[in-house]
């Protein structure tokens, strides 16, 4: 079999191939399948210690869109 640029297959010790490792820069047409699958493609938002700080002193409550004047 071929090699193809930016994919690499590693296999067990048995021979069976186990993990592959591809990159998304070379092969953009992958990232819907990932996407699919429930892969996140986002960067996650990094939480400084003084954003969770601010968050533990204020008070907050989720709104009812049906009584959004009311409160």
């Amino acid at each position: 079999m071929a090699q193809v640029a930016g994919i690499k297959v590693e296999r067990a010790s048995t021979g069976v191939p186990k993990f592959a490792t591809i990159d998304l820069r070379k092969h953009v047409d992958f990232i819907p399948l990932l996407k699919e699958k429930g892969v996140e493609m986002e960067a996650p938002i990094k939480w400084t210690a003084k954003m969770k700080r601010a968050f533990e002193e204020k008070e907050y409550k989720i709104g009812d869109i049906n009584n959004f004047w009311d409160e």
